[in-house]
């Protein structure tokens, strides 16, 4: 595991932003903070990965030097390697490599529903984007959501296409679960609350129980999970919660443990979505 010193990489392209123009800039920030991922994305151009995580709340050029410096100055690197010892002996979690950077405070949705945090996470890798003046709450629970994916993709590993639906929704039910147990609800994804028994039971029936063997490249997939084209907003996030909730109401497992129970054994304890 190594926490890189992504702090350097931020001063390095605010101190060179100087004099140039926007489409300068892009490419700087291409150059400084997205070309040294290459390595960790394997036959992915830094373009595209550039694409890629200013999409998932990366900062853009935009960043001003201030700003930047007080992102620094907060000293979120070894803020982060604190609670991924912690988590790491708690789960007895992977090593991944972990890339930390400032978010992209402009984007009105993040700001509005994650206080403009956001993170992404890959079975070796995990990156965080924090605004600079994101709260140890905050940040602790940005990193229990995307190290329980990494720990779960872990216990059940595929190719990255071949990861389905249901994966997805017990994923993320998992994650949103932990962040509500460890840290509170006030921290979780705000779209996320609980169901009755019967809602859960008309959601599932009719947005995954029919479609939870799709593939993650398959158009519904994040049609689903993220609420696109008429489907509800975060749909397979607030089923994928309220089964997890459910589970660990009946089981009182272990985090350690609900991080390896097989996705079909989660469901088997919910008579109301067996079979259905």
């Amino acid at each position: 595991m190594t926490i890189y010193a992504t702090d350097k990489w931020i001063k390095k392209f605010t101190d060179k932003k100087d004099d140039k123009d926007r489409s300068e800039l892009h490419l700087l920030h291409q150059s400084i903070i997205c070309e040294p991922l290459t390595k960790f994305f394997e036959g992915i151009p830094s373009e595209a990965i550039q694409e890629h995580l200013l999409r998932h709340g990366l900062f853009s050029s935009n960043l001003n030097k201030e700003d930047a410096q007080k992102w620094i100055q907060q000293n979120y690197l070894s803020k982060v390697n604190n609670i991924y010892k912690k988590c790491k002996n708690a789960w007895n979690g992977p090593e991944p490599d972990i890339f930390i950077f400032p978010s992209n405070e402009e984007i009105r949705e993040l700001k509005e529903w994650y206080n403009s945090n956001a993170g992404l996470s890959y079975p070796d890798k995990l990156f965080l984007f924090l605004q600079k003046n994101a709260s140890n709450r905050e940040i602790v629970a940005l990193f229990l959501h995307e190290y329980s994916h990494i720990c779960r993709l872990h216990h059940f590993p595929k190719k990255e296409m071949e990861y389905t639906l249901l994966d997805a929704i017990i994923l993320e039910g998992i994650a949103e679960w932990i962040v509500r147990k460890k840290v509170g609800a006030a921290y979780g994804n705000k779209r996320i609350e609980r169901v009755t028994d019967e809602i859960l039971e008309d959601l599932w029936k009719k947005w995954i129980a029919p479609l939870q063997h799709l593939k993650r490249d398959h158009p519904k997939h994040d049609m689903i999970m993220y609420g696109l084209n008429g489907v509800p907003k975060n749909i397979g996030y607030i089923i994928g919660y309220n089964i997890i909730q459910r589970y660990m109401e009946k089981q009182k497992d272990s985090i350690t443990t609900l991080l390896q129970t097989p996705n079909h054994q989660i469901l088997a304890e919910l008579d109301s979505l067996t079979d259905k």
